[in-house]
């Protein structure tokens, strides 16, 4: 049914007609909670992405002593930081799709709180399918986001492969939907590997049950307002010196970590003045 010349009455206030795909997808995510972009990524860029993204999980399993160990907290088949990791994970960190629909919708200073790769194995059930949000344990609402999620889908994303599933609407909510509004509330959209799903942070979501007898990854990023903090210190992670563009300086945390004393605060803010 098209919807286009639908009449009303007893409005005084509508959003503007969308002015590009960006503007539909805002539009649909502060509606819906969730939004589709298709097609961001090339099916090139998406196999390698796949390759390294096995590879990093490989050497943080490693790191900890062997995979039985974040069995052990629960944290196997996510790949934690892997920007930190291998330079082709801050490529994709700084997607332009994720970048503009991140600065359109909470404004010009974003920052990265984090980036976590998704394994979803068939034979596995994926710890996150539980339902969470991205901003954990909060039960309480903005009138804008505070912060958005970008799930970078390495492998087509459906009811068959454990896509993610959404609670439509659940970011306008403080509490979390009653068992019997589940079913209704519960949509997962199709979304085809190279494509990114945007959501509200807030959305509550969990991924599906892997049927499709394939191994389905992702990469989650969230984005924030500086005034949220990272869940792991990613300047201190890549150990590299502070980024030359002052955007992508602010975006990873340089600008924003806490300085360790008020001399080198003060010595900073100096600095910025005298430049």
């Amino acid at each position: 049914m098209n919807m286009a010349n639908e009449k009303s009455y007893g409005v005084r206030e509508r959003t503007a007609e969308p002015a590009d795909n960006f503007d539909a997808a805002i539009e649909a995510l502060q509606y819906r909670g969730f939004a589709v972009i298709p097609n961001a990524l090339s099916l090139e860029r998406v196999a390698e992405l796949n390759t390294r993204l096995d590879k990093v999980y490989a050497q943080q399993c490693e790191e900890v002593g062997g995979e039985e160990n974040l069995l052990a907290i629960s944290d196997a088949d996510i790949v934690r930081c892997p920007l930190a990791y291998d330079d082709i994970f801050m490529d994709l960190a700084l997607n332009p799709a994720i970048i503009e629909v991140a600065k359109r919708l909470i404004g010009p200073n974003v920052l990265l709180l984090m980036q976590n790769g998704v394994i979803n194995r068939p034979e596995r059930v994926q710890v996150q399918t539980s339902w969470h949000r991205d901003l954990n344990y909060q039960h309480w609402v903005c009138s804008r986001p505070l912060a958005i999620s970008a799930m970078v889908c390495l492998e087509d994303f459906n009811e068959e492969t454990g896509g993610t599933i959404y609670l439509a609407g659940s970011h306008k909510a403080e509490a979390m939907p009653s068992e019997a509004a589940l079913n209704s509330l519960n949509q997962t959209p199709p979304a085809t590997a190279g494509s990114i799903v945007l959501f509200d942070s807030m959305v509550f979501h969990r991924a599906g049950i892997n049927r499709s007898g394939r191994v389905r990854r992702g990469v989650n990023h969230v984005i924030g307002a500086p005034i949220l903090a990272q869940a792991v210190d990613i300047p201190n992670m890549r150990r590299r010196s502070t980024p030359s563009d002052p955007f992508v300086a602010g975006y990873l945390g340089y600008r924003w970590n806490p300085a360790p004393s008020v001399v080198e605060w003060r010595q900073k803010k100096i600095g910025a003045k005298r430049g």
